[in-house]
């Protein structure tokens, strides 16, 4: 087993006060995490990522690759409510003095929405900082309004990086003829985990509206003296890419312009309100 090394430890108030927020946090929602490392528990964590993802002809990840994981000294975990698996995860370790990616973290459906994410990210940061590690990254699917409300607001986490088409065509029942642009997330871990509260939230330019009928509007860039862009997405592109994978790809193509417009000349992400509208604020 590799042992990382401890670039910056956390203090032992840090350390103590990270694991009992995961630990409470986890009795509040009923969750038990077990860390994983040989073949049965990681064909445990491979059984629910292949059923979230469906993959026809192939595993979203092979246990296999999550023993080898494991063995070298990252985290794969599997999350269980009264003895049944209901989620799993896995990430690795970069170089010395590198963060933690998180890869992959999923829930199987009718699990969402009960505190369990929250309760796995918080035992990845309470793993992390016992290894030395102070920053987690991941990437996440920027039209998935939950899961940007939970990253970005219920975390605290701040969006680095938009990349159009990350992985490139995936072939699953979640992303398939949908493209796979991602925003890279970074969470730094010896802040305190809180709420952010953007200031001005319901303000502000609306360089991409939501019409009410669902349909993405146009594009259009800020005015020089404007200090806060609003881009909305759908309130679940889950749903309307089954209902009308057509629409969803033309929600990917109107906010894959915004944001790259927005964010590569320097507008920072400031908060995500629930119903799914990013507030994005003018670098100084």
């Amino acid at each position: 087993m590799v042992t990382h090394t401890r670039t910056s430890p956390p203090t032992a108030s840090l350390l103590t006060e990270a694991w009992q927020l995961a630990t409470d946090t986890a009795t509040l929602s009923g969750l038990v995490i077990d860390a994983v490392q040989d073949g049965k528990g990681c064909r445990r964590a491979g059984a629910i990522l292949n059923s979230i993802w469906a993959m026809p002809d192939r595993e979203i990840i092979d246990p296999s690759m999550m023993v080898a994981l494991a063995h070298a000294g990252n985290l794969v975990l599997v999350a269980s409510v009264e003895g049944t698996d209901i989620g799993a995860a896995t990430g690795f370790c970069g170089p010395p003095g590198s963060p933690f990616h998180s890869h992959i973290v999923g829930l199987l459906d009718g699990q969402t929405g009960r505190g369990h994410g929250l309760v796995v990210k918080l035992y990845q940061r309470a793993w992390c900082l016992q290894q030395g590690i102070g920053e987690i990254t991941w990437t996440f699917d920027p039209l998935v309004s939950r899961n940007a409300y939970f990253n970005i607001h219920r975390l605290g986490a701040s969006a680095s990086r938009y990349y159009p088409d990350f992985y490139g065509e995936l072939p699953d029942a979640v992303n398939a003829g949908q493209g796979s642009d991602r925003m890279l997330m970074r969470w730094d871990l010896t802040a305190p985990v809180g709420l952010r509260y953007a200031a001005g939230a319901a303000d502000g330019h609306t360089a991409l509206g939501r019409n009410e009928d669902n349909t993405p509007g146009r594009y259009t860039p800020p005015p020089e003296r404007a200090g806060t862009a609003l881009i909305e997405i759908p309130r679940d592109i889950t749903e309307l890419r089954r209902r009308s994978p057509k629409l969803a790809l033309q929600w990917r193509q109107e906010t894959r312009t915004a944001f790259t417009q927005l964010m590569g000349e320097g507008w920072k992400i400031a908060d995500v309100t629930r119903e799914g509208r990013y507030i994005l604020q003018r670098a100084p």
